[in-house]
């Protein structure tokens, strides 16, 4: 994947991430107390001789974002699971929270040693501190790249995909907006923000299988595969995510092993400041720490 192709999928995906749950997959629809999200327009019954066939499928799109439903704003805890071919995995455990404004609080340890405390804007805007060394990366999510300028792994992309996940995190899989066609057990939509063309696949039981992301018709971005569905309050969320990457042969496994929905973060959780005495560095130097 050229880095051009890719720019587009960066700026929604920005710059994050899930190991074994508790539960299987199954219908818990019984367990979802939360007001039902809301629905999409309704066709009126006498605007057509004969009703769209996509009417009942806007429906069954409809119920599927009730089984799973949202929170504005949630805390989460993650492991995500790096490991590049014939190498050796690498863990990275992550405890975040993020409003209803859209940015993100974030503690990260690898291998159980604390790594990093980052705050990330509604933006992209972040700034980060290497916990043991102190040293300061400022940025924008839209410049976390997975491959480098010559197409090289330039990290595990945790970072390169927190937007996405904390997103996955608040919505669950379903597409909530831009639903362009519904066929038996797939969803299609389009990304209101960056145009990006969204296909997910559904089992018979409601839940989803996988999502992939094109930012180009034929040409997949992403791939997010899913499994091991649970139920945290009233979301339903699987528990266990596979990020495939077009060029990129490691394997990287999230898994979300705490969701809560909270009514409010306060204010002292989301404040950042680096240490006064901290040294800046460039993300390109960050981003060979994260493989080190």
């Amino acid at each position: 994947m050229k880095a051009a192709a890719r720019g587009g999928v960066r700026r929604f995906l920005g710059a994050g991430l899930i190991v074994l749950s508790l539960t299987g997959c199954g219908d818990q629809r019984e367990h979802a107390k939360a007001p039902p999200v809301q629905e999409l327009p309704p066709v009126a019954a006498d605007s057509a001789p004969n009703p769209p066939r996509s009417a009942p499928s806007l429906a069954w799109v409809t119920d599927l974002l009730n089984f799973h439903q949202q929170a504005a704003t949630i805390t989460a805890d993650l492991l995500i699971r790096a490991k590049a071919p014939n190498g050796e995995a690498i863990l990275f455990q992550l405890s975040l929270w993020s409003p209803a404004d859209g940015r993100v609080r974030l503690k990260c340890s690898k291998l159980d040693v604390d790594f990093v405390d980052a705050l990330v804007q509604a933006n992209g805007d972040f700034v980060l501190e290497l916990v043991r060394s102190h040293e300061v990366v400022r940025g924008n999510l839209r410049d976390v790249h997975v491959f480098d300028k010559d197409g090289k792994i330039s990290g595990p992309p945790f970072l390169a995909y927190l937007s996405l996940l904390v997103q996955e995190a608040k919505s669950g899989p379903v597409p909530a907006q831009g639903v362009t066609k519904v066929a038996e057990g797939r969803i299609e939509a389009k990304d209101a923000a960056t145009g990006l063309a969204v296909v997910t696949e559904v089992k018979a039981d409601d839940t989803v299988v996988s999502k992939r992301f094109f930012d180009a018709p034929g040409k997949e971005a992403v791939r997010l595969d899913y499994a091991r569905y649970q139920a945290f309050g009233h979301l339903q969320r699987p528990t266990r995510l596979q990020i495939t990457i077009p060029g990129d042969a490691s394997e990287y496994t999230v898994r979300l092993r705490q969701l809560d929905a909270v009514p409010a973060i306060s204010p002292e959780r989301m404040r950042f400041t680096p240490s006064a005495s901290a040294k800046e560095i460039g993300l390109e130097v960050f981003l060979k720490r994260l493989r080190d």
